[in-house]
């Protein structure tokens, strides 16, 4: 039987009962790139303009993902400010029906 701390090959066991002390998790992450990096470049038939543009892209990804969230957030937080376009409000304006409100009002 092995310890969590026992490493084959090197390379760290990467589960350890929900939690992994942060020098191993940073070992393990190391794992992960380098083995992406080897099936890239043990590829025969990948360009290295290929690999840099992919793992470009991959950051674009996590970029674009982010602003995303990003832009939910701002939205959310304009709406709380009181921030409301006109468009909004004329959509509204038909789903209560505030037009429909009696005249004694």
């Amino acid at each position: 039987m092995t310890s969590p701390k026992h490493f084959m090959d090197n390379r760290p066991i990467l589960t350890n009962e929900n939690y992994v002390p942060e020098e191993e998790y940073a070992k393990q992450r190391k794992c992960r790139m380098q083995d992406a990096i080897d099936d890239y470049l043990q590829d025969e038939r990948v360009a290295p303009r290929r690999i840099y543009e992919e793992m470009l892209s991959c950051v674009d990804d996590v970029i674009q993902y982010h602003q995303q969230c990003l832009d939910r957030a701002n939205d959310l937080k304009h709406l709380m400010m009181g921030h409301r376009l006109l468009d909004d409000m004329q959509e509204l304006s038909e789903k209560w029906h505030y037009d429909k409100i009696p005249s004694r009002y």
